[in-house]
């Protein structure tokens, strides 16, 4: 009992020692773009800027542990699209040209010529569209399991042949917009000159509720099989086919909202990357 007791102090005191320790996030930080007001981060560094995109509702914050593997040698940003976070919400505005418009007048805004976007998951529209418009703007690109393509995979999921068997749900207001803009906007690859590195989540199998009954449950594997595993196939062979000047890494026994924060996957990413990006 006595070895337990002093077990759980040691670990406990371990834990607080951690916390203590661990960096802070960096604070939130604004900027005003035709009267929308924009949250961003700066992790510090200095060097090419990178610029970390957000995720699909939620913050650059999401970022904090990834980026700052990267300040030794570069001045890494992070940046909340409208909607998303402490950024406004405005009525419109959430379709990928917009958004496209949004980083670069930020990129304005704070005096940068040129950066590296790295999109998380829907920012992957965001930053294809955004190389393709300004090529002279970029460096790379990095796509963060971003390769998907919304709308393709909306009209799998809604197709009498092919449905999803359980509801697809949408979010109201803005997220809700920013999900329809997304599904807008076709990822167009022969049009980027730049280098590009993606990572994708390879799944062994589909989700299945733990309440699903025997029948859902045969009903979604048997899908995911016949149509959702060749999808995910397709997309992957759509950015090695179409992105000229691309590389494609695979992540595997991993999710899509994992392997950002996962130390072992994260560091197969920050490896890649910095292979990529030619730093050591």
């Amino acid at each position: 009992m006595q070895f337990m007791r002093l077990l759980t102090i040691s670990v406990l005191l371990a834990t607080f020692s951690a916390a203590a320790t661990a960096p802070s996030p960096p604070p939130d930080q604004f900027v005003t773009i035709d009267g929308v007001r924009l949250q961003y981060v700066d992790w510090g560094g200095h060097g090419d800027v990178l610029l970390f995109l957000s995720s699909f509702g939620a913050t650059s914050h999401e970022f904090d542990s990834l980026a700052r593997r990267f300040v030794d040698r570069f001045h890494v940003l992070g940046f909340t699209r409208r909607g998303q976070g402490l950024s406004d919400k405005p009525r419109s505005g959430y379709d990928t040209r917009t958004l496209v418009e949004d980083i670069r007048a930020f990129l304005d805004a704070k005096a940068i010529s040129r950066a590296t976007l790295v999109g998380y998951s829907v920012a992957g529209r965001e930053e294809t569209l955004f190389a393709a418009t300004y090529p002279k703007r970029i460096h790379n690109l990095v796509y963060l399991d971003a390769t998907g393509d919304p709308k393709s995979a909306y009209e799998l999921a809604t197709n009498p042949a092919t449905a999803y068997p359980l509801g697809i749900g949408e979010p109201d207001g803005p997220l809700g917009q920013i999900s329809r803009g997304a599904r807008e906007a076709d990822p167009d690859y022969t049009k980027v000159s730049v280098p590009a590195l993606a990572f994708c989540v390879i799944y062994e199998s589909t989700f299945v509720p733990p309440d699903a009954d025997a029948a859902l449950r045969e009903r979604l594997l048997t899908r995911y099989e016949k149509y959702g595993r060749p999808f995910e196939a397709q997309q992957r062979e759509h950015f090695r086919h179409d992105m000229r000047n691309g590389r494609l890494v695979e992540l595997h026994h991993t999710s899509h909202t994992a392997f950002i924060d996962d130390p072992e996957q994260q560091a197969i990413v920050v490896r890649e990357m910095r292979r990529f990006l030619n730093v050591r």
